[in-house]
């Protein structure tokens, strides 16, 4: 296991479940959660980026920014089920999905 492999586990593994319950148990104001939660999810998405190392080739960069966007969706999946929202990322989940019209 690499070290960025490492840090990717104990981020999904232990870091988020624990921040999430936190929130849960309102141990911090709304303010603070949506900054953690965002950054978290920030760090949880660029960690899973570059698990398989730097890019250096263009089709690696896009794996790579693929791979972020998708680590970022998961991690603030898990904030949002305890209440925790941000308009730009609840525009990146939202990537794709057809828009309602009245």
């Amino acid at each position: 296991m690499t070290t960025i492999q490492l840090i990717a586990t104990l981020i999904s593994a232990v870091v988020i479940p624990y921040i999430v319950q936190l929130i849960k148990t309102h141990a911090m104001s709304a303010n603070v959660a949506r900054a953690i939660a965002i950054g978290v999810s920030l760090l949880a998405g660029v960690v899973t980026g570059f698990i398989a190392g730097i890019p250096t080739t263009p089709s690696a960069w896009l794996t790579c920014v693929f791979a972020v966007i998708g680590g970022v969706q998961i991690a603030y999946t898990a904030f949002k089920t305890v209440g925790v929202t941000s308009k730009w990322l609840d525009a990146l989940q939202n990537i794709g999905t057809p828009k309602e019209t009245d």
